[in-house]
């Protein structure tokens, strides 16, 4: 491809200047080189680019019509070689995220941060969903990451454990007076949940059927309705950092917690933008 580039660029430079030997001079090249550039051209394309008089040289009515595609496509190429190039310092590229609400509201923005502001060219896509979601979009090639709640298998990931909190019960105030400051599962039996999709399933494992009055991944949603009295609910202790309601928090009885894993696709097949990220976190 690159040398099919140096032969077009050869036949823009000798239309735009008139001359093999100006084109050379501006080309860094050997006049011969540049000559036998355009020769080879106009073999491989089976057309005449120029007339030639002497040391000057007109373009035929077929390189007239060549002319400006051959430009765009030399643009194109240092384009593409300026891309790449931006890529690799990291002045150019993406990088997609898949996360629970948690991870994006508490966990993320730090390490985000720091990131964008030594790169700002990096175009940043932050993708807040449920962990059947941020898995599936990982599989589909449609995320560089995803944080989980457990190891993917198969070829091509890499799991890594990067967050484990505490399930905890969450009540309004004196919500169960009769009840120890450790809440056992069983006293969570009929009541009305106002329920977190990071959680959800733990409710259908450790409940028989939980009677859900709501479910959201809007935590601060969930904070305010059980301050309200609406219902109790069972959340991982992240989502309660930096949170002022006024409610009660238990831990159960026989503990129970959440384990989130940082899946990726292996190295080789990650954007240089996304491998480059891993070190913030």
């Amino acid at each position: 491809m690159e040398s099919s580039v140096h032969k077009i660029r050869a036949f823009v430079e000798a239309a735009n200047l008139g001359s093999i030997s100006r084109a050379a001079e501006k080309l860094g090249s050997a006049q011969s080189t540049v000559s036998r550039s355009v020769a080879s051209l106009e073999d491989e394309w089976g057309v005449r680019l120029f007339e030639r008089h002497g040391p000057l040289l007109a373009l035929t009515d077929d390189g007239e019509r060549l002319l400006g595609d051959a430009r765009n496509a030399c643009e194109a190429y240092d384009l593409l070689g300026r891309r790449v190039s931006n890529m690799g310092s990291l002045e150019d590229g993406s990088l997609a995220i898949a996360a629970p609400s948690s991870v994006v509201s508490l966990r993320l923005p730090k390490p985000l941060g720091r990131f964008v502001e030594e790169h700002p060219g990096i175009e940043i896509s932050i993708n807040e969903c449920t962990y059947g979601e941020a898995e599936r979009l990982l599989i589909a090639g449609e995320v560089d990451m995803a944080f989980i709640p457990s190891k993917l298998e198969g070829e091509g990931f890499i799991s890594s454990a990067y967050d484990k909190d505490e399930i905890v019960a969450v009540t309004p105030p004196g919500y169960f007076p009769q009840v120890p400051i450790e809440i056992p599962v069983d006293v969570l039996l009929g009541e009305r949940f106002i329920a977190d999709t990071e959680t959800a399933p733990l409710l259908q494992r450790e409940l028989k059927g939980p009677c859900i009055s709501c479910e959201t991944s809007n935590i601060s949603a969930i904070l305010a309705m059980v301050e309200a009295g609406l219902g109790v609910s069972l959340l991982p202790s992240l989502a309660l950092e930096r949170t002022n309601y006024d409610i009660e928090v238990r831990h159960l009885s026989h503990p129970a917690s959440r384990v989130l894993y940082l899946v990726r696709r292996r190295t080789t097949e990650m954007s240089l933008a996304a491998q480059a990220f891993l070190d913030y976190l």
